[in-house]
């Protein structure tokens, strides 16, 4: 993310630069595309004190929007922390009108919270009996990150553009694993394989299909599973 640090009317010291640069480095955790900020520090002489230190901000967004925002406080510190939180409530906004119009863009099965479950069949296994698909659009591991961020899902299915296969990108902790299907087994046997393996889920090549699957565990503790 580029970030620029103006003054008008004002210097903008070492300490102000690293205060701004500190704070705003917290909206691109906050949402990862943003390409560009711009903040502008501004004293005006006037006679109320408590908004005579102004902090504007604009943002650039990927997509080609910008987020805009000016706030006032009795110094400048005050008007950046100000400016900041509009600043966020403007990107959440965005972040969540994004994700609105992705979901139903895409196959409207696509939405996780909506995924496929296994029951349990008289025989005491889980069976799968139903099946959604995932992300058919080609994407290089950049933009599968940025999509995971924006969806805020645990895992992204997703075909790879540079290597043409089926691939799960998993959140780690703090940073992300790319997974691939290394066996070949029935969407039964995924199943069990994750059951025994502890995982929240498993890539694999459908025997029946000969397509890449994945089967994963939901938070209600059934099963989900994603194919083509």
């Amino acid at each position: 993310m580029q970030m620029t640090i103006t003054g008008k009317g004002i210097k903008v010291t070492a300490a102000m630069r690293d205060y701004a640069q500190k704070k705003f480095a917290k909206l691109e955790e906050f949402f990862g595309n943003i390409v560009k900020v711009e903040i502008i520090l501004e004293t005006k002489k006037i006679d109320d004190v408590e908004h005579s230190q102004i902090a504007e901000v604009r943002a650039w967004l990927a997509g080609k929007k910008m987020v805009q925002a000016i706030e006032a406080g009795r110094d400048i510190y005050a008007a950046i922390d100000l400016v900041l939180e509009e600043a966020k409530r403007q990107v959440q906004k965005h972040k969540e009108k994004l994700v609105d119009s992705r979901r139903h863009a895409e196959n409207p099965r696509h939405n996780l919270a909506d995924q496929s479950v296994a029951e349990i069949s008289d025989d005491g296994q889980p069976q799968i009996i139903a099946s959604n698909q995932f992300i058919n659009k080609p994407m290089d591991l950049a933009e599968a990150k940025a999509e995971l961020k924006v969806l805020d899902r645990e895992f992204l299915a997703f075909r790879n553009r540079e290597t043409k296969e089926v691939n799960v990108l998993q959140k780690n902790n703090n940073s992300h694993e790319l997974l691939s299907a290394k066996e070949r087994l029935h969407p039964k046997e995924a199943v069990q394989a994750l059951i025994k393996s502890k995982k929240n889920l498993i890539i694999f090549t459908n025997k029946a299909t000969n397509a890449p699957s994945v089967v994963f565990r939901r938070k209600a503790g059934n099963f989900g599973m994603i194919e083509p």
